[in-house]
């Protein structure tokens, strides 16, 4: 099986938020030599999902696309240290990733082009660093792929793949029997490992390419400007619900009704 993992990182906290400015063209344009980016834990998680894939059967192959940004090199060279079988960064023209549908068309572009054949592809499910999850969901559509969302773990029967989430107490296991797009989010059953000390150095000496993505600007909103959000200080006190379902569901709507929000 061939599996495609798209990444993307996010600001590192560790650090002060470089500065952003937006230019003419709604262009993000993120300054200074201060930008940094690390894989987010559900960027991590993709990536160690399809890693232990691979370790349970060998025949997989692994192929990553990591979308072009701020310390995109340094980067791409953490990821080649768990030797994916190909590594490039994608060059989204323009980077408009609030602008989720485009964004979207760009990289299903890209994946019809070079990775239609790839049977499984695996995405954090907030690509894009927005916390809005839009992107994955309308990249199947895009990809005309069934989507599984919030996907924790992988696993072999035979030459069958399983692939499992958890819906409250239970874990939902589904069959991959067509292309598909699972949107990964972290556990503790994915956690990235550490790669080994010698890929490190390894990675270090190699060269990376770019895919590019153009496409046309598509009509719609346009970004018009960044602004500092306002700081909310939260008020009121906070209440335990204790008991069954049934005594918590009759408590809120108690509770709701005395604020004046249900009536």
């Amino acid at each position: 099986m061939k599996i495609l993992v798209l990444l993307a990182g996010v600001a590192d906290m560790r650090f002060t938020l470089h500065p952003i400015s937006l230019d003419s063209h709604a262009q993000i344009r993120e300054e200074g030599s201060s930008a940094r980016r690390l894989l987010s834990p559900f960027d991590e998680a993709a990536l160690e999902v399809a890693l232990k894939l691979r370790d349970a059967n060998p025949e997989t192959g692994i192929d990553v696309l990591l979308l072009e940004g701020p310390n995109t090199e340094n980067l791409l060279r953490s990821v080649a240290a768990f030797l994916p079988d190909t590594l490039h960064a994608l060059d989204l023209q323009p980077a408009q990733l609030w602008n989720s549908r485009q964004s979207a068309r760009q990289i299903a572009t890209v994946i019809d082009q070079y990775f239609a054949r790839h049977e499984l592809v695996l995405v954090g499910r907030e690509l894009g660093d927005l916390d809005e999850g839009s992107i994955p969901t309308l990249l199947a559509h895009c990809l005309r792929r069934r989507q599984l969302a919030m996907t924790q773990i992988g696993q072999w029967e035979g030459e069958r793949l399983l692939l499992m989430r958890e819906q409250g107490t239970r874990e939902e296991w589904l069959t991959v029997d067509q292309p598909l797009l699972a949107s990964v989010t972290n556990g503790k059953r994915n956690k990235l490992r550490h790669p080994l000390m010698k890929n490190v150095m390894a990675a270090k000496r190699m060269t990376f390419t770019r895919i590019p993505a153009p496409v046309a600007i598509m009509p719609g909103p346009r970004l018009l400007a960044l602004e500092t959000a306002p700081v909310v200080t939260r008020a009121g006190d906070c209440q335990w619900i204790s008991g069954d379902h049934t005594h918590q569901a009759r408590s809120l709507i108690g509770w709701l009704k005395e604020q004046g929000v249900y009536r």
